[in-house]
């Protein structure tokens, strides 16, 4: 035995007694329960026990729905890490390594420790270890060198997140482990994140049945890893939820939500959220949760059942399939939306209508500008509804929300096997699925650099390569984009390919923001009528007024979830100034973000009224999003984040009281 070996072996066992002290009360609590619960000696120099074959292929087996949807996020998790010396592992709630991704700089060092399949890495085998250490607390993890319990570790830097199943419990672990001392806070947060995302992946798929409450205090934050998922049964009970949504109600943990009733939870009933579910392309709405009556944006995806009963054909699911849940719900109350739906009188819009019309049917990109909200994506249905591929499919992605790693398989398709936990029959991709038909990119400013190209060769050979083919796939495709940001500033940057601006930007198109269209009230009228299933509604004048010359920073996509809300609140037939919210009586414009951005700037109407409130300053706007951004993604840790920005936990704090931000728990 190493003299090293017997100085950590000492070094434990004082600690464990009170003779020497570390910082570090998670590992004096597992070195703890490794000495004197499972009568482990610190100095053993054995390679990790492993499971039989049979028994590794039987826990493999009991796991068979959870591990594909892991072995994917696994595989994009390895884009981060590869080159590193590092490996992935999956253990199984008892510690047996159910999966292994490693870098073959590592895994000479991996199979001597014993970290492979079928090893035995808990506590009660290994001592103290990231997914051992992990799976007893139920909490993220970083155990770096000589805290770990047995020596033969302390060569080891290693994170790790656990997994939950839909009702709350721990049923894996996900660890990055390497030799190399670089485990720092960051890879914790890519394992704690494609922890969350396996698990929220994990709930849908078993909620097939259910409604699922897609819901978070931010809207653009739904359909995104940080969202919070809710499965909701025919009794209206909560039977799966998810981390984010216990954490955003307020809940200590997902399992102090399972079985209550969905009243007790929202301000709806079990009817009322099932009639939300069958409007599939309904923008979030406005949900209120009861204890403290703080509002979230929520989407219901309904029941598999229920849609195929709505669905009334399989054509009719399948073209579901091609739509974006972001479309603009107002507009698609009555019918199919044509362009002449979208002008009420504004002189910009009535020109965008008439350059859309007289390029219809050519086959020319078009580039549509415009801040969030606008109606890029209504613009560019409506256009595909008016042009003579009206028949054929549809396709909508946001490159903003789809993960990075993930952009790439979902464009462009892989062959069946191409990466580990790929579908056995392969996926088409979107670009092959809108084949004949139209393609809208939403958000192109934000499609990785390196993908581009690959964009840029689609376009120009109209053939698409699957991920793990060599066979082309020919499309014929009618391409829309649509950005809120500079894209020619983008360009000088190095952040977009000049050569696929060009490409894109055959005919270019600005909406104008809501604040600066002519048209408001009859835009206002005429969106209350379609939100009230055709049957006008009465709007005060005062009120009125005060709708027209609020400033609007959520554009058509906020006014469109006033407008449902003022409906759903008012006590008389019509909408009247004491209905309105607070900020749009008093006239008030919240901070909300930034001034956003576009290519081309719509000049105010002549003989408009200029507006009674200040823009908002774009500087402290972009402060407020990236604070809130952080905020949102580390889980409100003050702690973390003061570290990632290199201030003091102070300097946050002011931050957020400059800004006005609040915790979700504060109300």
């Amino acid at each position: 035995m190493s003299e090293l070996t017997q100085d950590h072996a000492r070094f434990v066992r004082a600690v464990v007694e009170g003779g020497r002290k570390i910082d570090n009360l998670r590992i004096i609590r597992s070195w703890t329960r490794c000495l004197r619960e499972h009568g482990l000696d610190p100095a053993t120099d054995v390679p990790a026990a492993r499971v039989s074959r049979s028994d590794l292929e039987h826990r493999q087996e009991a796991l068979s729905s959870f591990l594909p949807i892991a072995r994917i996020e696994i595989t994009n998790l390895l884009r981060y890490v590869a080159g590193t010396g590092h490996a992935i592992v999956l253990c199984d709630a008892e510690g047996v390594v159910l999966n292994y991704s490693g870098d073959r700089m590592f895994n000479s060092t991996a199979k001597k420790l014993g970290l492979q399949m079928g090893g035995l890495w808990g506590e009660p085998n290994q001592g103290t270890n990231a997914p051992g250490t992990c799976l007893v607390d139920g909490e993220p993890v970083i155990v770096r060198g000589r805290e770990h319990y047995l020596a033969q570790h302390t060569g080891l830097h290693s994170v790790s997140a656990p997994i939950l199943d839909p009702q709350g419990k721990v049923i894996a672990a996900l660890a990055i482990c390497g030799e190399a001392d670089t485990t720092q806070e960051h890879t914790l947060v890519l394992a704690r994140m494609t922890a969350e995302t396996i698990e929220n992946r994990y709930l849908l798929s078993l909620a097939r049945n259910e409604l699922v409450i897609r819901f978070h205090n931010r809207p653009d934050f739904i359909k995104t890893p940080g969202e919070a998922l809710v499965s909701v049964n025919g009794a209206g009970r909560s039977i799966a939820v998810n981390r984010s949504a216990a954490f955003q109600l307020g809940y200590s943990s997902p399992s102090d939500m399972l079985g209550k009733d969905i009243g007790e939870l929202f301000n709806v009933t079990v009817e009322n959220i099932a009639g939300r579910g069958q409007r599939t392309n309904a923008e979030p709405h406005p949900l209120y949760e009861t204890r403290h009556g703080r509002r979230f944006y929520a989407l219901v995806r309904p029941s598999d059942t229920d849609h195929l009963q709505s669905s009334g054909s399989g054509q009719a699911r399948t073209a579901a399939i091609g739509r974006s849940p972001q479309q603009n719900a107002t507009f698609q109350c009555l019918g199919p939306i044509t362009l002449e739906d979208l002008e009420f009188g504004d002189e910009t819009m009535a020109e965008n209508i008439r350059c859309a019309n007289r390029i219809l049917n050519h086959d020319i990109p078009i580039l549509l500008y415009g801040e969030t909200g606008t109606g890029k994506e209504l613009f560019s249905k409506a256009l595909h509804n008016a042009s003579n591929r009206a028949g054929k499919p549809y396709v909508a992605v946001n490159c903003a929300a789809i993960p990075e790693t993930l952009i790439e398989s979902e464009l462009f398709g892989y062959k069946g096997g191409a990466f580990t936990g790929a579908r056995r029959e392969g996926n088409r991709g979107k670009i092959v699925q809108a084949n004949g038909g139209t393609l809208f990119l939403d958000e192109i400013g934000d499609m990785p650099l390196a993908l581009q190209g690959r964009l840029l060769r689609v376009l120009e050979e109209r053939e698409v390569l699957p991920l793990g083919s060599d066979t082309p796939v020919k499309v014929d495709i009618r391409l829309v984009s649509a950005t809120h940001r500079h894209l020619p500033i983008m360009i000088s940057n190095g952040e977009f390919r000049e050569d696929l601006y060009y490409r894109l930007e055959g005919v270019p198109i600005t909406l104008p923001p809501l604040r600066e269209r002519q048209d408001r009230r009859q835009l206002i009228r005429r969106m209350v009528e379609i939100e009230n299933n055709g049957v006008p509604v009465r709007i005060e004048e005062r009120a009125m007024d005060r709708l027209v010359r609020y400033r609007w920073p959520g554009n058509l996509r906020q006014l469109g979830n006033v407008l449902r809300t003022l409906l759903a609140l008012r006590e008389g037939d019509t909408i009247t100034y004491r209905d309105l919210p607070p900020d749009i009586r008093k006239g008030h414009t919240p901070a909300v973000g930034t001034t956003e951005t576009v290519r081309h700037e719509a000049a105010p109407a002549s003989g408009q009224q200029p507006e009674a409130h200040p823009p908002v300053n774009p500087l402290k706007g972009a402060e407020r999003d990236v604070l809130l951004e952080a905020l949102e993604s580390n889980y409100w840790n003050i702690t973390r984040i003061a570290r990632r920005f290199n201030v003091s936990r102070n300097t946050i704090y002011r931050k957020m009281k400059a800004h006005n931000i609040r915790p979700p728990r504060a109300g």
